[in-house]
């Protein structure tokens, strides 16, 4: 009885050092792993009605908001206008350059009413980020950045998320109006129409040949790949197997006679894909007195075959 006494005295004391021990190995804090706090500005905002989304406080590994930096974005949200989305914190590009990869940890599956999230990302390209409801395109959300750091934050939006102005309102401002859309319209012309000489290499059969080839040769797998041929330049779009930023793609690009990098739009799905639409012609190939046009269309272009890539997978 005595022994069985003593035994159960050492399991006691067992336990006790081991709850200790585990007690000193706790998980870092908030604060260790995101130890500045970066003041927020705020920027674009589009919501449908009854929706929002509140920023309360936003962290990193580093004082201020760059590439390579890992970031923790606490918030609340109300989502009145769907039964459930998606809530992103994503990076739109700054012009038309760089890829617009997405992490699990900055996506958050909400429902109808109102409730707190807590999204987490590492920033791999430089751009404007905005924290977003999703479902299956984008559904409203806010713009932001580092206050007093105005090339993070993107003011205005030269588009709506809703294919009805009416359907949509902008915090801070009066709802979206038709006239407004049709200064956007005027801004952007007319397409740039291809060229009656248009070389074969910057024609749909010119660029699926090349960008299949750049691909393959990063040791990546084109998936689907498409070339749009409504206006110059031709656009290719389409998926690639697994997550990556392309951006081997778009070093391989600065050496293959004949092409250049000339824009992309990046981004990767829960399945373990990236869409993406890229530009392939360079400037110098574009005819006298259409290089503004192009430009004002290109990044707008982009964004939209790359979301019909993402849509079509």
């Amino acid at each position: 009885m005595k022994i069985r006494s003593h035994s159960a005295q050492w399991s006691v004391i067992v336990c006790a050092l081991l709850g200790l021990s585990l007690a000193g190995r706790a998980q870092p804090s908030d604060a260790d792993l995101f130890p500045y706090a970066i003041p927020v500005a705020l920027g674009a905002t589009e919501f449908a009605p009854g929706d929002n989304i509140v920023i309360a406080s936003l962290r990193g590994d580093r004082p201020h908001l760059e590439i390579g930096g890992h970031y923790l974005l606490e918030g609340a949200y109300t989502l009145a206008s769907l039964d459930s989305a998606n809530l992103s914190w994503s990076i739109t590009t700054r012009g038309p350059s760089g890829p617009t990869p997405t992490q699990a940890s900055a996506n958050a599956a909400v429902r109808r009413g109102t409730g707190e999230f807590r999204l987490s990302k590492t920033f791999e390209n430089d751009g404007w980020p905005h924290v977003s409801f999703y479902s299956g395109h984008s559904h409203g959300g806010v713009y932001f950045g580092e206050s007093g750091a105005d090339k993070t934050v993107l003011r205005q939006k030269a588009w709506s998320d809703f294919t009805e102005p009416q359907a949509a309102t902008n915090r801070g401002s009066n709802m979206l109006s038709v006239s407004g859309n049709a200064s956007i319209i005027a801004y952007l012309g007319d397409p740039v129409p291809l060229p009656l000489n248009l070389e074969t290499r910057y024609t749909a059969a010119g660029l699926k040949a090349e960008f299949a080839t750049l691909v393959e040769a990063v040791g990546r797998k084109v998936q689907k790949l498409a070339v749009d041929t409504s206006e110059f330049p031709c656009l290719v779009y389409g998926t690639v197997a697994g997550a990556d930023n392309l951006q081997h793609v778009q070093e391989a690009l600065a050496a293959t006679p004949g092409y250049a990098y000339g824009g992309s739009v990046v981004g990767r799905m829960g399945n373990d894909t990236t869409y993406f639409a890229f530009n392939l012609t360079p400037e110098d190939r574009y005819q006298r007195g259409q290089v503004e046009a192009v430009h004002r269309r290109l990044m707008i272009r982009l964004q939209m075959l790359a979301e019909k890539a993402r849509m079509a997978d």
